[in-house]
């Protein structure tokens, strides 16, 4: 049985603890408002289940010393690499992505995991050895690239473009050679051209749409043509649930998933945006101040790895619903339906906390 250090629970961040407890309450609210059985047998029953679960996973993360988890990082590592792997062998397709693993009645989404599993093994890789921290870029280049090469082929380009930026935050804060940097950040630059010809037609078309976001109106655009709807009209202070005609009539496409911000902004308005935006901001702030804090570089890395990964999430969810972003089909933390999605988001608070609870020690 898990027992927690009462030293180490005096040191929880209650604040953000709260501000993602209301954050996920307020997701599951909306969501609610979206299903037609409500709390009875409905979507939103299925993700009260989730964050269950995701808290359970949560308190085990704590409970762990995060130096515990980037030690065995390497075989953490090799699981989710397997798990992407067996996608292409037996996952489960869905809308021509094949992304999940069925496990009897559950559907798990392995490149959810992916993304904290690649934030152990590159905090791993500049913190096995301090004295070669500089040197280990190399070994974080190849641990990053079969992560990535496999979740764009399943293909899920949203969930492989935020470990870009949460691979920059890390090689940065681990010091590498700013030559390095420039090097790895030109190159990639100058592959943008080349990735064109590598995209599905589908993708190519969700760029052409942001581009142009009229010239489909009724295909390729009617997504964020209908979100911007439904955002405009909650106007100042929302429609409430029941006038909420845009999400509940189903006008609005993907509307409990990757569009779930438009549902919200309809239903509660611009001040309720606001609202949601300013605990999305203290949260982060949070995170980063954690990764400030922390004592040793293992804690500094991963926080700020977990960190920069939330906020590009939020980022790109936000500018993708609002049409400041092409749509890239990135779920909001701690916010859409996805039993994946939610449990890892939770996952990640645990590691936050976890490095948080330990500094002081």
């Amino acid at each position: 049985m898990l027992r927690i250090d009462r030293r180490l629970l005096q040191n929880v961040d209650w604040p953000l603890v709260g501000t993602a407890l209301a954050i996920t309450a307020v997701g599951l609210l909306t969501i609610g408002s979206l299903s037609p059985f409500r709390w009875g047998s409905g979507i939103a029953f299925r993700q009260l289940i989730w964050i269950v679960g995701g808290l359970c996973l949560l308190t085990i993360v704590l409970s762990i010393d995060y130096r515990s988890l980037v030690r065995i990082a390497p075989g953490l590592y090799v699981v989710g690499f397997a798990l992407l792997a067996w996608v292409f062998v037996l996952g489960r397709t869905v809308s021509g992505a094949r992304r999940w693993i069925a496990l009897g009645p559950i559907s798990f989404q392995p490149s959810e995991l992916a993304k904290l599993v690649t934030i152990l093994a590159l905090t791993w890789a500049f913190t096995w050895r301090r004295e070669r921290s500089r040197g280990n870029l190399l070994v974080a280049l190849t641990l990053l690239a079969p992560m990535f090469v496999l979740i764009v082929r399943q293909p899920d380009l949203g969930t492989a473009l935020v470990l870009l930026p949460m691979t920059a935050a890390i090689l940065l804060a681990a010091g590498i050679a700013a030559r390095q940097f420039a090097f790895l950040a030109l190159t990639a630059v100058g592959a943008l051209p080349l990735a064109w010809f590598l995209l599905k037609d589908y993708q190519r078309e969700r760029l052409l749409v942001y581009l142009d976001p009229f010239r489909d109106p009724l295909g390729s655009a009617y997504n964020v043509i209908q979100a911007k709807i439904a955002i405009g009209s909650g106007q100042l202070v929302g429609k409430g649930i029941e006038g909420a005609t845009q999400s509940r009539l189903a006008f609005l496409p993907e509307r409990h998933t990757d569009f779930i911000f438009a549902v919200f902004a309809e239903e509660w308005g611009f001040l309720g945006c606001l609202l949601l935006i300013a605990g999305y901001l203290f949260l982060l702030l949070r995170g980063y101040e954690i990764a400030d804090q922390a004592r040793d570089p293992i804690g500094r890395l991963l926080a700020l790895g977990v960190t920069v990964l939330l906020a590009s999430q939020v980022l790109v969810n936000l500018g993708m619903v609002t049409g400041l972003l092409p749509i890239v089909g990135i779920p909001l933390p701690f916010f859409s339906y996805g039993g994946s999605s939610m449990v890892i988001s939770l996952m990640a608070l645990g590691l936050l906390l976890s490095v948080r609870m330990r500094q002081f020690l």
